[in-house]
């Protein structure tokens, strides 16, 4: 699995490139994002990735972490199904718009 760290730096291609060589789609796919805002950020994250895949997250598929200090939160979100990388991306893309999110694996 490929993780999407790179698409965030601004090296998409590098990205595109080793998502065809390692990932086929469909697939069950997990979406982690950290950032700060607790469990609204965890719902925005949620959020995210239901909008991009039209179908909601089992409430079971979300776990949270918060960091020790509490200042940050990590939400797993998945498996979810996702059918093409450019549905990768734009999960990416939605959890991104978030200005409370940080790093997304």
């Amino acid at each position: 699995m490929v993780y999407g760290s790179t698409a965030i730096d601004g090296s998409t291609s590098e990205w595109l490139t080793l998502n065809e060589k390692i990932n086929t789609y469909p697939s069950a796919r997990k979406f982690t994002a950290i950032g700060s805002g607790g469990d609204d950020f965890v719902r925005s994250m949620v959020v995210a990735v239901e909008s991009v895949i039209q179908h909601p997250v089992p409430q079971g598929y979300v776990h949270k972490r918060v960091s020790s200090g509490g200042k940050y939160v990590s939400v797993n979100i998945g498996p979810v199904r996702v059918i093409s990388k450019e549905q990768v991306q734009a999960v990416y893309n939605a959890m991104r718009s978030d200005d409370r999110m940080k790093f997304f694996l």
